[in-house]
């Protein structure tokens, strides 16, 4: 069975019966019965201020795709003030009490599916009562990290917008990677657990109108029809759903087909942000920090050969860079702090940005290495702001060519400003990197740390230390928080 079967439009009206809050849609006339007469339920959770009825049309959408009968029930929480492991379980029992009343068959196939903030609270639910429950379906949110794809107790497909502003592609990309990693330890993961991001849409795809305010303001204008992006959300739902019931006959292999597709889409999207990632750490070394030492250096041509740097991310903020001749070799040793924000699992939600606030980098400035050198010249005397600049070119180039182009459109930019320069290490440690927007420009302050250069070169001469701006923070900027209707979010406090 090709995807192609699943694609179709909707001609027939859909028969809907109410009881209390809830909507129930019934299944559409002429569609044929499970072989083992099992009736399938999709039972769909709204998103925090969004009412049910908004999700009309992905229920309809989804069964007029899905080839077999489908029931679907659309929850109202909105007499709920926050959605709990306590008033969950009531509120999906009213729903199959309606669902039996509307003439559902006992013991259905029961699917979740559940639409942004409410995704965390649904999982733990789900996760609670997997044998309650045939799949979980997560749109526009996630797994939380308390979680693994690999080892969740049910199949799970997650749906998230490219350009999703209040789930952030940074934080997909982390899920993306982990499960590069684990689908090499168990081939034909992606397919219990596929996980797909679509190009061009964004947190409100899966509803009729709009967020509430205060989402829509963190979002990202879609790009392309919302119609064609619920479709396809719709079709990869209903062909996620017939592979794990593995009907009708041919299911299984389309999944296969179509979400190993996906899986390798998402791969692509994400990899410029793995990369900066790994650029700015990985096994605790930072590529980033070597090249700004590089460059701090002032040495150029033949004369940089004289110089390897080794960057080690530590926790120890003591520990002075230093210069160390190796086998013939002239080696700075840097020692770097990359500070993450801090967010317990609950508020991991992917609202907020997930690169480091700043690399608090400890660096020797060109003097020292011109001392120790002897006979070398500087060609430049480069500044933190100049470190930061590079930054943000190295993120620019690295992003895909239609981020490069989103983000020019949105004539968006970017002003680094003059280093403030502390008297004293203490004083640099506890000021964090300026990150201001202002009328839609984001504006970079690093704070500088430097000490004299003398003769007899101590582990505390010359040093040159910077508050960086993270290469994949740079990333960020361009593909979430620059675009979003409000860019409040991107402030260091």
């Amino acid at each position: 069975m090709s995807e192609s079967v699943f694609l179709v439009v909707i001609i027939a009206a859909v028969v809907t019966w109410a009881s209390g809050v809830h909507v129930t849609v019934s299944p559409l006339p002429g569609k044929a019965e499970s072989i083992s007469r099992r009736d399938v339920a999709l039972i769909v959770i709204p998103e925090s201020g969004v009412s049910h009825t908004e999700y009309t049309v992905l229920g309809r959408v989804i069964q007029q795709i899905y080839p077999l009968r489908m029931w679907v029930s659309l929850l109202d929480i909105a007499k709920e003030e926050t959605l709990t492991l306590d008033n969950l379980p009531l509120l999906l029992g009213e729903s199959m009490k309606e669902l039996s009343n509307a003439g559902i068959h006992s013991d259905p196939d029961i699917f979740l599916a559940v639409h942004g903030l409410r995704g965390h609270v649904t999982a733990d639910y789900a996760q609670a009562v997997p044998l309650s429950l045939r799949g979980l379906i997560l749109l526009g949110t996630f797994l939380p990290k308390r979680f693994h794809y690999d080892s969740f107790p049910l199949p799970v497909l997650t749906i998230v917008g490219e350009i999703d502003g209040v789930v952030r592609i940074t934080r997909l990309a982390q899920i993306v990677q982990s499960m590069i990693l684990a689908d090499q330890q168990q081939p034909g993961l992606v397919i219990q657990r596929p996980i797909v991001l679509l190009e061009g849409a964004n947190h409100d795809t899966f509803v009729q109108g709009d967020l509430p305010a205060w989402l829509h303001v963190l979002d990202i204008q879609a790009e392309g029809d919302k119609t064609v992006a619920t479709t396809k959300a719709s079709n990869l739902t209903a062909i996620f759903i017939a592979s794990i019931l593995q009907e009708p006959e041919g299911s299984v292999e389309t999944a296969q087909l179509v979400f190993q597709a996906t899986f390798e889409h998402a791969k692509n999207l994400i990899q410029p942000i793995i990369s900066l990632i790994e650029m700015t750490q990985d096994n605790l070394k930072s590529y980033w920090v070597k090249s700004a030492q590089k460059w701090l250096s002032g040495l150029e041509g033949k004369q940089s050969t004289q110089l390897e740097v080794d960057s080690y991310v530590v926790a120890d903020r003591t520990l002075p860079p230093t210069l160390v001749k190796e086998h013939g070799i002239n080696y700075v040793i840097t020692f770097s702090d990359v500070i993450q924000r801090s967010e317990n699992d609950d508020k991991d939600q992917g609202l907020n940005p997930q690169a480091p606030e700043e690399i608090a980098a400890r660096m020797l400035g060109p003097e020292r290495i011109r001392e120790y050198l002897k006979n070398s010249t500087i060609a430049h005397n480069y500044t933190c702001q100049d470190l930061n600049y590079a930054s943000f070119m190295t993120a620019y180039h690295s992003a895909s060519e239609r981020a490069r182009n989103r983000y020019n459109n949105y004539h968006r930019g970017v002003i680094f400003e003059p280093d403030i320069v502390t008297d004293s290490e203490a004083l640099w440690e506890s000021t964090r990197l300026k990150l201001d927007t202002v009328d839609h420009v984001l504006h970079v302050t690093s704070i500088s740390y430097q000490t004299a250069n003398d003769q007899a070169l101590s582990p505390y001469d010359g040093l040159f230390f910077c508050k960086l701006l993270a290469p994949d923070r740079a990333l960020e900027w361009i593909y979430v928080d620059s675009l979003r209707r409000s860019m409040s979010n991107i402030q260091n406090n």
